[in-house]
């Protein structure tokens, strides 16, 4: 039995090596806070206190909550605290919380249309393969017409859309965990609280979609658990990744950083990309007057009437044919499958028989009589911070 969560899942759909070294290897690597993290968890106590006191029919005041809040920030902020975006101090990062713990205290009060259940929940919900999945609520709440609340914080600058809300896993699965825990739940709303906004947003799940969410949930699980390859998967979340400098895809970078301009260039691997990328622009310069060169080649062969032209080592023969273009639409397919042809030109769709072959979503009897061959692929592109040059 395993206890998955939203993050664990979430880090293998991201990228298969971070889950890897976190999840399977367990490699711990300490870093620093940066203040994004550090101001979202005080607000967070700032309101799990606001809460938690009134269940102990203590009332604090906008103030109180503002006082508790600057002591824990002097208390425990560190300068090894990143502040990334350098244009924009801790002080900022600090009134950024006061604000939020404002707006959201003016909004909210007195606090009495909801009764509080839970805060910071720690529970699990158990899954029919034989897992659990973890269950964290900010806020769990109710009221008196059976309704039950799982509420979320957000304290980061990005307002999502509600399409991206209404296919939210996390508060979901939380949602899957009440009506299973309280029988008396006539129904589950999730709500996000984005304080940067002072916005409330609010979604739905039917019995039908949150039982279908439990069966995608244990398959991706499944999914998971069969996973024998761990490849690296390359997007802008990468700079916020703990594990970068382990990563095959940055580890390089991460040693070029120590290195000197001077023996940045004598780095082998940099001579290598620098060649390919020479070699490569000169092949693409070639293609280009290649194609220039076939379109004089017809239009002189059409001029004088005649399909071969003779050069001093070779000749080129000019011919024409006939390329057939067909629609790429679904309605076509259909058609194709109706009149008995699909089966005669469809070819395999060898991305997709990979993907299935990785998920073990193919019968064994298939899979019998597939061999695997190491392959290499080199791909360029563009660094997004050019190094090397002389200081």
């Amino acid at each position: 039995m395993t206890r998955y969560s939203h993050s664990r899942l979430g880090t293998f759909q991201q990228c298969k090596y971070k889950y890897k070294l976190q999840y399977v290897d367990r490699i711990k690597v300490d870093i620093p806070d940066t203040v994004e993290t550090f101001m979202g968890k005080l607000v967070h106590e700032a309101l799990e206190k606001l809460f938690k006191d009134l269940q102990y029919q203590k009332i604090n005041s906008k103030e109180d909550l503002i006082k508790f809040f600057e002591a824990e920030w002097k208390k425990r902020w560190t300068d090894t605290i990143i502040v990334a975006k350098k244009e924009y101090t801790a002080d900022n990062y600090k009134e950024m919380g006061k604000k939020f713990i404002k707006e959201f205290y003016d909004h909210y009060k007195p606090f009495n249309h909801l009764k509080t259940l839970g805060l910071e929940t720690e529970d699990s919900l158990d899954l029919e393969d034989g897992n659990q999945y973890h269950i964290r609520i900010d806020r769990l709440a109710c009221d008196k017409e059976g309704n039950y609340f799982v509420c979320d914080y957000k304290t980061n600058n990005k307002l999502k859309a509600q399409e991206e809300l209404d296919e939210d896993r996390q508060l979901a699965m939380y949602s899957l965990w009440v009506k299973k825990n309280f029988a008396d739940c006539q129904n589950v709303k999730l709500v996000w609280y984005f304080l940067a906004f002072d916005k409330e947003m609010v979604s739905e799940r039917s019995d039908e979609q949150l039982e279908q969410l439990e069966i995608d949930t244990q398959e991706l699980i499944k999914e998971i658990e069969a996973c024998q390859e761990w490849p690296t998967n390359v997007t802008p979340l990468c700079g916020w990744c703990k594990f970068k400098s382990m990563c095959p895809a940055w580890k390089h970078e991460f040693e070029l950083e120590k290195k000197s301009a001077k023996e940045f260039k004598e780095d082998d691997g940099v001579k290598l990309v620098d060649e390919l990328t020479a070699v490569e622009e000169e092949k693409k310069k070639a293609e280009a007057r290649i194609s220039e060169i076939r379109e004089d080649l017809i239009t002189f062969s059409q001029q004088k009437g005649i399909n071969t032209v003779f050069g001093t080592k070779k000749k080129a023969k000019v011919s024409a044919f006939d390329r057939i273009v067909y629609p790429k639409t679904e309605e076509f397919y259909s058609l194709l499958k109706e009149k008995g042809i699909w089966d005669d030109v469809i070819t395999l769709n060898y991305s997709k028989f990979l993907s299935q072959i990785r998920k073990r979503n193919v019968d064994t009897d298939v899979l019998e009589q597939i061999e695997t061959e190491q392959s290499w692929k080199i791909t360029l592109s563009k660094r997004k911070k050019e190094q090397g040059d002389e200081e």
